[in-house]
């Protein structure tokens, strides 16, 4: 049976929270009657992160040989995939798992093809670690809404979930390795025309990030202009993202008619 729900947790040295992520999301799982699974993608930790995730038969661990990114590693978990909702969200499951029931909800009886985390929105509720990284988020964010993602104000929150079909085919093509693979996602996704829910999060648990400021932001500032030379060169080029909107276009007008 195909499950209700996937979540991808991409983990990097989480050994100290892994174990008790998962267990409150299979709790989550089998207190609600869903059909649910979790996918540990370990992106070349060395602390004994896949060792610490606990065996569970709706459990799955992914590992890669050595660090390669965020991106890279969300790409892994995703293409094991196999929910008709697709959920990624950092490995200390730091919105707890009240978003998981509102993008599931918007998916399936909203029509929504993608729901993504906002904390500027109203009813948010979140903390920087320190004004250094305030202010390298508040200066990305600028910048990767003023080149690739219009009204998208928060890029980076760690809680995205995506329609099955959808998800099969952006990770597809997806191809940063690094922490702007949630800005290449929602740049696709507005470039395919597809619909995005932006929902409040409310920040439950922070076990720090990985996160390096000036290595980091230099690269991702790297990656999205590389993203969009991409695009003009058709290395995004999907014709099944393009035919997603058409039919339910078409649907749509059938119903009218």
């Amino acid at each position: 049976m195909m499950p209700a729900v996937s979540v991808v947790l991409p983990a990097y040295n989480a050994a100290g929270h892994i174990a008790g992520t998962v267990t409150a999301l299979t709790t989550f799982f089998d207190a609600r009657g869903w059909a649910g699974e979790v996918i540990v993608a370990d992106d070349g930790s060395t602390d004994g992160t896949a060792e610490a995730v606990p065996a569970h038969a709706s459990v799955q661990v992914v590992r890669a040989p050595r660090n390669r990114g965020k991106g890279s590693a969300v790409r892994a978990g995703m293409q094991h995939a196999t929910g008709a909702v697709r959920v990624f969200t950092d490995a200390d499951l730091p919105y707890g798992v009240e978003p998981i029931v509102v993008a599931r909800r918007a998916i399936e009886e909203r029509g929504f093809h993608a729901v993504v985390g906002d904390r500027t929105l109203p009813g948010s509720s979140y903390q920087h670690e320190g004004p250094s990284r305030r202010v390298a988020s508040e200066i990305a964010s600028f910048a990767f809404r003023t080149l690739v993602t219009g009204g998208i104000y928060d890029t980076q929150c760690g809680f995205k979930a995506f329609r099955g079909d959808v998800a099969d085919e952006l990770f597809r093509i997806a191809r940063i390795d690094g922490f702007a693979l949630d800005v290449e996602l929602i740049y696709l996704l507005l470039k395919y025309r597809l619909d995005i829910k932006r929902i409040p999060v409310r920040l439950r648990f922070n076990a720090g990030s990985s996160v390096r400021v000036v290595r980091d932001s230099t690269r991702a500032a790297r990656d999205v202009l590389a993203m969009r030379a991409s695009w003009a060169r058709g290395r995004y080029r999907s014709a099944s993202l393009a035919s997603i909107l058409e039919r339910e276009v078409a649907l749509l007008e059938a119903d009218e008619a």
